[in-house]
């Protein structure tokens, strides 16, 4: 008895899941004629909510219809495979680069696009990371001791910096961002790095060596010859990072 209704239950489920998917009404035993497309419009919602608040930027860049062709194709198509519905947009991604090539065609910088935006989602859920116990005080002689919850980005497109409607195939270079959640508001920042400041954070990440240490390869790979020079061009970009909760500072 309680296998039959397990079955039963399953084949009922089965049934709901394919109509939400192609909108053929089944015939359901206890269901008044109709009323299921009710419920077909509040899944969707669901996931037209939870994909458009993931993908804000994404939003302003497709026109009103490619945003909607997109999302109902997705809600009709793909088998998600995660149960959690703030994961559920993570799979937009794949979708949109397997089947949407009009579009990426269109906008070069869409998959791109997409990721970025959901690197917010992902650093802003990510489970909390142990910070280490040591602080910096002095930004040239200490070791920095960094937010483990940061990333450096590699970007093709500035979308850390412009409007993604108004960036273009011009634009297209190596763009360096940091991705961090702060320590106390728990907010998810993002900061423009240039090229030597990528270096002297994904160095410094790698391996435990000081500003002061690492002076000599500094001077020979970019050219700097005036160490006090240096040192005040570093020191205001160490504060800032202090203040924004990257660097663990005394």
């Amino acid at each position: 008895m309680s296998q039959s209704l397990h079955t039963d239950t399953i084949e009922q489920q089965s049934l709901l899941a394919k109509f939400c998917r192609d909108g053929v009404e089944p015939s359901l035993e206890g269901v008044t004629d109709g009323r299921l497309h009710n419920y077909r419009r509040l899944v969707f919602g669901v996931v037209r909510e939870a994909l458009s608040s993931t993908y804000p930027l994404t939003v302003n860049l497709l026109t009103n219809k490619e945003w909607s062709v997109l999302i109902q194709e997705f809600f009709e198509n793909h088998n998600c495979q995660d149960p959690q519905v703030w994961k559920m947009p993570l799979e937009l991604i794949e979708f949109t680069e397997k089947h949407q090539s009009s579009l990426t065609k269109k906008y070069p910088l869409l998959i791109e696009l997409l990721n970025f935006e959901w690197k917010e989602v992902e650093y802003y859920m990510m489970p909390d990371e142990k910070f280490p116990e040591e602080r910096t005080s002095d930004f040239f002689s200490d070791l920095w001791v960094f937010n483990p919850e940061s990333e450096i980005l590699t970007l093709s497109y500035p979308l850390h910096l412009k409007n993604a409607r108004f960036i273009s195939i011009s634009d297209e270079g190596q763009y360096f961002c940091l991705i961090f959640r702060q320590p106390k508001t728990f907010k998810v920042k993002f900061l423009n790095l240039s090229p030597f400041f990528a270096w002297l954070i994904a160095t410094m990440q790698t391996e435990p060596i000081s500003v002061d240490e690492l002076s000599p390869v500094i001077k020979k790979e970019f050219g700097i010859t005036d160490v006090q020079q240096f040192k005040q061009n570093i020191e205001p970009f160490y504060k800032k990072l202090c203040l924004d909760g990257m660097i663990l500072s005394s």
